[in-house]
Parts: structure tokens; C-alpha cells; sequence
């Protein structure tokens, strides 16, 4: 034991670190040496190509690798080769629809350009249906390192495609071209994590029936987290210009960083360990509890030091087009750290079998979105907007927090004292920097005032 985390765990959890660390590195580095060579607009279009993407994805999703992952016939060639006919059917739909949808798109967001671009965007449904499961294996397997390895690997390859693509094009196709490229090799690699994976087009009635009955709330969860996780954007490209899109989505990519970590760690590690383990929702917190403080305190520490480094991250990182991301990135920092509360949760919820739970938190936090995003837009402006981002995530936790208290499985007293913390973490790394000079400029009023707030 380290900490109450098991050898095993701390291991899975090391290689999830490490592997999640040098990806990240190595799109950060992609994505300055893309803000060098590519104007802004360029990174407005995408996030709407991207948006739209995903969204697509998610509003039909059921759920493969967590079916798998929670099945005990996960494993059975019969259900992952019906898994993997399901996903190639509906991605083949999903081509066709982004197809008929560009015209429209194109014309609702008033770019021309995505009426050229999605035709060829919808490619990467292909790609993404000929993907192996045995990624979803691999996960239920707990084969971390295996797994991580390969990412690395695709990372690599990502960052010399698209920036191979930028120094040619300098324009929106090289972004495109470069992830498509990316997309394909995604889709070889994963018939390389598992030798001997070879699938079949088959629909089993029974696998399909397990399938569908569990997808049932991971499409209803996955259609309303897409619009829960997209609807800043899909909004502000009306509001703001494409070149202001592209600032913002930025700081927020750059604030998902911490919370993808968490969110991969308990997706690869928490959610595959607690299917296996068959525990009570009480013998099963008693298990996590202070391996989940543990992991949680350091999560708060990371996010409050980075919270208070924005600005100086965003000065070093990126020339003066994109200092206004210094102005957003600490205030999605603290809906950042909400974030981190919820997946955390929701992993623990997914193994225990309650994907209706993370569903219903979701749809909280988009109708707070839905609600509060015009109206502080309209009467505070874009800054306020971005307020409400940071506090939909909260809502998101207080509802989960509500479901998870009738299942006597909340830590809601632990969550307080670590949300204290991670405010307290912050307001003493941002007095450091005022005292070794490196406060000052706009951005340090807003993050006075915001770390005061969060300190209370």
C-alpha cells in the first residue's frame, strides 16, 4: 500500500500519469508550433468542425468500450465482434449525415468554408468505425502500460502529420488534412494493442440485446454531455468572431488538461477496478476513501498552482493574438476543479452499474448552460459567459452529489474540505508571484477577485 492506494492501482495509476503527461506534451508542442504557422480564425473554424464532430459521435453512442468494459461477457468474440458491427453500421450513417448537414451548417454559422470541409470531415467516421475494440479490452484487462505505450506512439505520429500538413498548406486544410492522417493511423494501431483480433461482421441477439439495455443511458448521457461540453462553443460562434473563437478555445484546452488527467485515470483504472471488484456501494466507498483523498489533494494542489501560472503560461506559450486566453483560462480553471469532483464520481457510478446517475448530472449542468449563458452574455458580456461555464460544472457535481447521497455513497464532506484547500492552494501560489514580481497586468484583477471568491 502507498498512501491506501494498492501497489497495482499505484502502478496503473503511475502509467496512466505518464502516459497521459507526454501526450499532452506532445500536442502542446503541436498546438504553439500550430499558433505560429495558422491564424486564429483557423482554430475557430475547427472547433466548430471538431464540435460538430463529436457531437455526432456522442448523440449516437452506446456505450462499446463501456459495455465491454462492464460486461462479463466483454471478452466473448461473439459480443465484442457484435460491438464492433454496431459501431461500423452507425458510423457509416454518421457519414452520410455529415454530408447532408454541411450545407446547412455552413450556412447557419455563415462560413462557407465548412460547407467544403465537413464533406471531407466525414471521413473520419470511417476511420473511427474500422477501429479495433480492443482498446475496450485492453481497459478491462487493466493492461495500462500497453495501452499507454501505443498512445505515445499515436502521439507522435499526430504531432509530425499535422505540423507536416501546416508547413505545406498554412491554411484550415492542414489542420484537416493532418487529422485525418492521424485518425488513420489511429485506426491501424488499434489492431496492433491485441494480436490475433481479427473481426467479424456479426449481430448476436443476445450480445445485442446486453448492449442496447445498458447503451440505453450511456446514448442518453453521451448525447447530453456532448451538448453539456459543446454548447460554449456552438454558442459563442454565433456571438463572438471566428478569430475570438479561436483565442477562447485556447485557455479551454488548455484547462481540460487537469481534468482529462483525472478523468483518464478513473476511466482506465477506477471504473474498470470497481466492475471487477462486485462490492456494495458501502464496502466499496470504505475501500476508496482515502486513496481517493490522496488522489483528489493532488488534483486540487495541480489545478490551484496552474490556476495561479495562467497568465505566465499563456505569455510564454503564445504571441500577443492570443493574450486574451489569459483573461478566461483561471476562470474555467475553477470549473476545472468541479470537473475533476464529478468524473471521479461518475467513474465510480459507471463501475457500480448507474450510468442513469452521470446522465441526469449532465443534464444539470447543461441547463445551466442553456439558461445562463444568453442571459450573462447579454447583460455582463463574454467574461460573465465564461463565469457561467466555470459554475455549471458545480451544478453538475451538487446533482450528482444529490443521487449519490441516496445511495449512501457521496463524499460530500470530503469534497468540501479539498475544494477549501484547493482555494487556499491558490490564493498562497498567486501572493508568491505578486511578491516575486510576477503579478500585475489586466489579468491579475480578474484573478485577485477570482481567488478570492474561491478562498471564501
Amino acid at each position: 500500500m502507498f498512501l491506501g492506494i494498492s501497489k497495482a492501482m499505484f502502478v496503473r495509476l503511475a502509467w496512466v500519469a505518464l502516459t497521459f503527461g507526454g501526450v499532452q506534451f506532445l500536442r502542446l508542442i503541436n498546438n504553439v508550433v500550430l499558433t505560429r504557422l495558422l491564424d486564429p480564425a483557423v482554430f475557430g473554424i475547427m472547433a466548430l468542425v471538431l464540435a460538430l464532430r463529436v457531437g455526432l459521435e456522442l448523440v449516437t453512442d452506446v456505450g462499446v468500450s463501456q459495455n465491454i468494459i462492464s460486461n462479463p461477457r466483454g471478452d466473448n468474440p461473439d459480443f465484442y465482434d457484435t460491438a464492433w458491427t454496431l459501431q461500423l453500421v452507425r458510423n457509416l450513417a454518421l457519414v452520410i449525415i455529415c454530408i447532408a448537414l454541411a450545407r446547412p451548417t455552413a450556412s447557419f454559422f455563415h462560413s462557407e468554408q465548412l460547407a467544403r470541409i465537413l464533406p471531407v470531415a466525414s471521413i473520419f467516421f470511417i476511420f473511427s468505425g474500422l477501429e479495433s475494440t480492443s482498446r475496450g479490452l485492453l481497459r478491462k484487462q487493466l493492461r495500462i502500460a500497453r495501452l499507454g505505450i501505443f498512445e505515445i506512439a499515436l502521439a507522435v505520429i499526430s504531432l509530425i502529420a499535422q505540423v507536416s500538413a501546416a508547413l505545406a498548406f498554412r491554411n484550415v486544410w492542414a489542420v484537416v488534412i493532418g487529422m485525418m492522417i492521424s485518425s488513420a493511423s489511429i485506426m491501424i494501431v488499434t489492431y496492433l494493442y491485441l494480436p490475433g483480433i481479427r473481426h467479424r461482421i456479426i449481430i448476436d441477439r443476445q450480445s445485442a440485446h446486453e448492449l442496447f439495455h445498458f447503451g440505453k443511458w450511456v446514448f442518453f448521457s453521451s448525447m447530453v454531455y456532448f451538448f453539456a461540453m459543446n454548447f460554449d462553443r456552438l454558442y459563442f460562434a454565433k456571438q463572438i468572431t471566428l478569430a475570438e473563437l479561436g483565442v477562447y478555445g485556447i485557455a479551454r484546452n488548455l484547462a481540460d488538461v487537469v481534468s482529462q488527467l483525472v478523468a483518464r485515470a478513473s476511466g482506465s483504472v477506477l471504473y474498470p477496478s470497481v466492475a471487477a471488484a462486485g462490492l456494495e456501494p458501502m464496502q466499496l466507498r470504505q475501500r476508496l476513501l482515502r486513496g481517493r483523498r490522496v488522489m483528489l489533494a493532488l488534483a486540487a494542489a495541480g489545478v490551484g498552482v496552474f490556476l495561479s501560472l495562467s497568465h505566465l503560461i499563456i505569455g510564454l506559450l503564445y504571441d500577443p493574438r492570443y493574450e486574451g486566453a489569459a483573461i478566461i483560462l483561471p476562470i474555467l480553471c475553477v470549473g476545472v476543479w468541479f470537473s475533476i469532483l464529478t468524473s471521479c464520481n461518475d467513474s465510480i457510478l459507471m463501475g457500480l452499474g448507474r450510468p442513469a446517475f452521470p446522465a441526469f448530472s449532465n443534464a444539470g449542468k447543461l441547463a445551466t448552460y442553456i439558461i445562463g449563458m444568453p442571459l450573462a452574455f447579454y447583460y455582463s458580456g463574454f467574461i460573465a459567459a465564461v463565469a457561467v461555464i466555470a459554475s455549471g460544472e458545480l451544478v453538475k457535481y451538487v446533482v450528482l452529489w444529490a443521487f449519490t447521497r441516496r445511495e449512501h455513497f457521496h463524499f460530500g464532506r470530503d469534497d468540501l474540505v479539498l475544494t477549501i484547500f484547493f482555494g487556499l492552494v491558490a490564493l498562497v501560489a498567486h501572493h508568491i508571484l505578486v511578491i516575486a514580481g510576477l503579478g500585475g497586468g489586466v489579468q491579475q484583477i480578474h484573478l485577485r477577485s477570482l481567488l478570492e471568491a474561491v478562498s471564501i
